[in-house]
Formats: C-alpha cells, sequence, structure tokens
C-alpha cells in the first residue's frame, strides 16, 4: 500500500488592522500640506515594515473635524500594498475637533474586519495639533470606556500624537499609556515631518515585535520593553569599563558635577539620565542605555533604533517605561542642570573638546 504524502502545514500569516484618524480641524489649515506628504511617507514606511517582517495589514483611514460631516471616512480595509496616497484636496480643514468621537468609529470599523483569530491585531493613531473639544456621539467618557475595554483583551493598541507639552496631561486626563503618546511640533512643516518620522519608526518596531508574538503594546514609542538584556549584548558595544557613573548629591549643573569628582569635563563626554522631556535630541547625539539588573552600559546607533528616534532630524524625547534599561543622552552642554539623586556617565573617549 502507497504511504500517503505528508502535506506541509501552510505557516499562518500574522494580520495587523491599521487605523489613522487624521485631524482637520480649522487649525491645520497651516500645516496640510505637509501633513499629508508626511502621512503618505508614513503608509509607504508600513507597507515596507509588514512585508519585511513577512506579516499582511490592512489600512483604514477617517477624518475629523469637518464643519458639516464631522466625521469622513476616506478608505477601510485597503491592503497596505494597494493604499493610494491622499492628495492635499482629501482634507478639509474647517471645524472642531472631536477627537474620540473619530476613535469611536475607526473601533466600529476595526470590529467589522475582526475575524475572531487571536493573533489578529488592531492599532489605531490619532494625529492632532489640538485638543478634544467636540466629542457627542457617543462622547469621551464612553469611548475611552471602550478603548479600556479593548486594551483589556491584549489585540487593540491605541496610540496618539499630540502637540509638544500636551503628553502628561493627555495621558492623565484620558488614561491612555504615556508610551502611547508622541509630542511633535504641530506648527511647521519640519516638526511636521519629523513627528511622523517618529512614528514610522514606532511602526516599524510595533512590526517587529508582532513577528516575536506581541499582540499589543502600551509602549508604542521609544520602547524598550520587548528589549531583552541579550539583544542589547549583541547589537550594542559595552562601555562599562569605560565609564565613570556619577550621582548628583545636590542639583547642579553638568560642568559641576563632573569637576566635583576631581574629573575634567569634556565637552561630549558627559551623559544625562533621561527623566523629563527632552524637547531637543540632535540626530548626531550619542544615546547609552544601562541594564537595570547589573549596571553593565552598552552604547551604539542601534540604541537609537530601540528607542525610535533614529531619524536624520532632532526629535522630541519623553521618558517611558524603558523595561530593564536606564537611558542616558550626550550633552555637548556644560550648563544643563542635572536633578539631585540622577546618574550622569563620564566617557573621556567620546569626548570632543576640554571646556
Amino acid at each position: 500500500m502507497a504511504k500517503k504524502k505528508k502535506v506541509a502545514k501552510k505557516k499562518e500569516v500574522m494580520k495587523t488592522h491599521v487605523v489613522f484618524c487624521i485631524d482637520e480641524s480649522g487649525s491645520v489649515r497651516g500645516i496640510i500640506a505637509p501633513l499629508v506628504k508626511a502621512y503618505n511617507q508614513t503608509v509607504t514606511d508600513i507597507r515596507d515594515a509588514v512585508l519585511d517582517e513577512g506579516q499582511e495589514a490592512s489600512m483604514t483611514a477617517l477624518a475629523f473635524g469637518d464643519r458639516v460631516l464631522k466625521h469622513r471616512i476616506l478608505y477601510t480595509g485597503q491592503q497596505v500594498q494597494t493604499v493610494t496616497p491622499l492628495k492635499v484636496s482629501d482634507l478639509n480643514p474647517t471645524g472642531l475637533t472631536p477627537l474620540f468621537d473619530s476613535v469611536y468609529r475607526a473601533i466600529q470599523k476595526l470590529e467589522e474586519l475582526d475575524d475572531g483569530d487571536p493573533t489578529t491585531s488592531f492599532i489605531i493613531t490619532v494625529v492632532t495639533d489640538g485638543e478634544e473639544n467636540d466629542s457627542r456621539n457617543p462622547g469621551v467618557t464612553a469611548t475611552i470606556n471602550l478603548i479600556d475595554e479593548k486594551t483589556a483583551t491584549d489585540r487593540w493598541t491605541f496610540t496618539f500624537m499630540v502637540p509638544e507639552g500636551n503628553a502628561q496631561r493627555f495621558s492623565r486626563n484620558f488614561r491612555i499609556p504615556l508610551g502611547n503618546i508622541q509630542d511633535w511640533d504641530a506648527k511647521t512643516a519640519k516638526g511636521t515631518e519629523a513627528g511622523f518620522a517618529i512614528s514610522s519608526q514606532a511602526y516599524k518596531g510595533y512590526f517587529t515585535a508582532r513577528t516575536r508574538g506581541m499582540t499589543s503594546t502600551k509602549s508604542f514609542y521609544s520602547d524598550l520593553t520587548g528589549v531583552t538584556v541579550r539583544k542589547a549584548r549583541s547589537d550594542l558595544s559595552e562601555i562599562t569599563k569605560q565609564v565613570t557613573v556619577i550621582t548628583a548629591k545636590n542639583p547642579c549643573l553638568i560642568k559641576e558635577c563632573i569637576e566635583n569628582e576631581g574629573l575634567p569635563y569634556i565637552k561630549g563626554a558627559v551623559f544625562y539620565q533621561l527623566v523629563k522631556t527632552e524637547k531637543k535630541v540632535q540626530p548626531y547625539k550619542i544615546v547609552a542605555v544601562r541594564v537595570k539588573s547589573s549596571g553593565k552600559i552598552y552604547a551604539g546607533s542601534e540604541a537609537r533604533v530601540m528607542l525610535g528616534i533614529d531619524v536624520p532630524d532632532t526629535v522630541r524625547l519623553v521618558p517611558k517605561e524603558h523595561g530593564k534599561f536606564d537611558v542616558f543622552i550626550q550633552s555637548t552642554s556644560y550648563t544643563r542642570k542635572i536633578p539631585q539623586g540622577t546618574d550622569v556617565l563620564y566617557w573621556p573617549k567620546v569626548g570632543t573638546q576640554r571646556k
């Protein structure tokens, strides 16, 4: 009797449904062209990340704020490879900001695409240049409760790009994890481009994590929670023996902090611990990470990739939950203020000039 041939089991492809809720309230008018351009680039970056990881993704885009319609669907459930770029004329910047009503409608659209597969994930990104001020149907409270309900399934992620300076308050007021909120300069073309570039990097990290089995995240932006110590060892260079760690006993200037230890201040040789929002982190600045459990310190270009700031522009960086690591940023200013109780790293090897 002839043996039956074994049929290879078809590998399941991970699916993600992505929605962008785009603010088209009246205040967006001044940046509408760079916003559309940056959004289209982000869709291209998402497509590339999905293909690189061998996954599938659909794209849905909604606009909110139109004075007459309030909410508009630009397209729904399109495979990311087939999405047609938006045109400036596709957005109508008028009206107020019914932000959370738009999120509610985005959830409804994604529910229509839910195939019940526990590995299928959903992610909604909201882009706004202002504050919620016009959600009435079903309103802010009902939408936040629904966000909580969806988040609890561990299949849904909600991320927000909000005007700079608003991340902490937005997180506090609306129960959104700070790690899923990105501040951006919503007033300029350059700021718009930089903000979307950070989102592109975050999506790249998101799809990489999806390959590892992740189905949702509370640290979408500058996420180190999924990075293992083994990965830091393999991708970065250990610099522990080249670095002196100094804890600030009192609030002080970074130069004083070094010289109080009897060490010469060298420009670029000192790294401050990330404990507050940094408005400007230039692309040339080195990033180092310290393993909390062992105290070992690593640095390298991949550190910026891990943080989601591997972009060619100055970026804004918010302290978030970084898992097993502390984060340190290179300083080139001798007048930077160091908070009491925080650490600085002194790494003479990378210093450029004595001060």
